[in-house]
């Protein structure tokens, strides 16, 4: 996880650089005030764009992971259910063992609270 906070951060560092340096280049070119601003309204939509496509990458790949976990996690429960499932069915299968020995000895048995 710290990785890609590493990475994320690296890459916000870049995307700032980048930015500034095509601003100040745009700034110092010789051209007149119409074509710099021109420019740079070119830039911040190309930027705009560039932004939404990373948004939507970023939503896609969250959506990828989610659906790994929930099925994940779905497997991980029936897992359990299978497993407390079993648990249950070898007590039950235990006392029915248990109750039959008791009879077939002609012992009465047990029935919670002892009087």
């Amino acid at each position: 996880m710290e990785n890609n906070q590493r990475r994320g951060s690296a890459t916000v560092a870049f995307l700032v650089g980048a930015v500034a340096g095509g601003v100040a280049a745009l700034l110092l070119a010789p051209q007149s005030g119409a074509q710099t601003r021109s420019r740079i309204k070119r830039g911040a939509l190309d930027l705009r764009a560039k932004g939404q496509r990373l948004a939507h990458r970023g939503e896609q790949g969250a959506e990828t992971v989610t659906g790994t976990v929930r099925d994940a996690v779905s497997e991980a429960k029936n897992t359990y259910r299978s497993e407390i499932d079993k648990q249950r069915e070898g007590r039950a299968a235990a006392e029915l063992r248990r109750v039959g020995e008791t009879e077939m000895a002609g012992i009465k048995p047990r029935t919670g609270a002892q009087s």
